[in-house]
């Protein structure tokens, strides 16, 4: 499930989401699964 408020990325085309209401489910793009973008510190 993705995380309100995180940014998860693509890393086939980089494209950027971040999420303004958790849902059920795997964010996917590229026909793989999107991952949590690290927060700079």
């Amino acid at each position: 499930m993705a995380q309100e408020g995180k940014t998860y990325v693509c890393k086939v085309c980089g494209q950027e989401v971040k999420v303004t209401k958790e849902g059920v489910g795997t964010l996917v793009c590229c026909n793989q699964p999107m991952e949590l973008k690290e927060e700079k510190k």
